[in-house]
């Protein structure tokens, strides 16, 4: 196949990777408010577990609950996994999140 159309959803995934790399938290909850939590966290659902923190820190905490809520149990661990680096390592490059979303579940 010389051409790929892309689908609709390969067009929202590459857009909330990329309001998530420019950290544009406004974009971010414009894609969630257009395409709900199920859809926001599938598109998460193959990042790392770092860009996924990432993402959720700039949620505000409902929302970031809700999407939460739809993670696939795959991206949970991924994200567990930072959140127990961070708790680990407090002088970490990056910041931790103000609340974690794992406690929100």
């Amino acid at each position: 196949m010389l051409f790929r159309i892309p689908r609709s959803d390969d067009v929202f995934v590459r857009a909330v990777r990329a309001a998530v790399a420019n950290h544009r938290p406004a974009s971010l909850r414009s894609l969630l408010a257009s395409h709900g939590d199920r859809a926001f966290a599938r598109a998460l659902g193959d990042l790392s577990g770092r860009v996924i923190a990432d993402a959720l820190s700039m949620l505000p905490v409902p929302e970031r609950a809700n999407v939460l809520s739809h993670l696939p149990r795959a991206a949970r661990t991924r994200l567990g996994e930072v959140e127990g680096d961070r708790a680990r390592n407090p002088h970490s490059m990056r910041p931790a999140l103000s609340a974690s979303p794992l406690a929100l579940h």
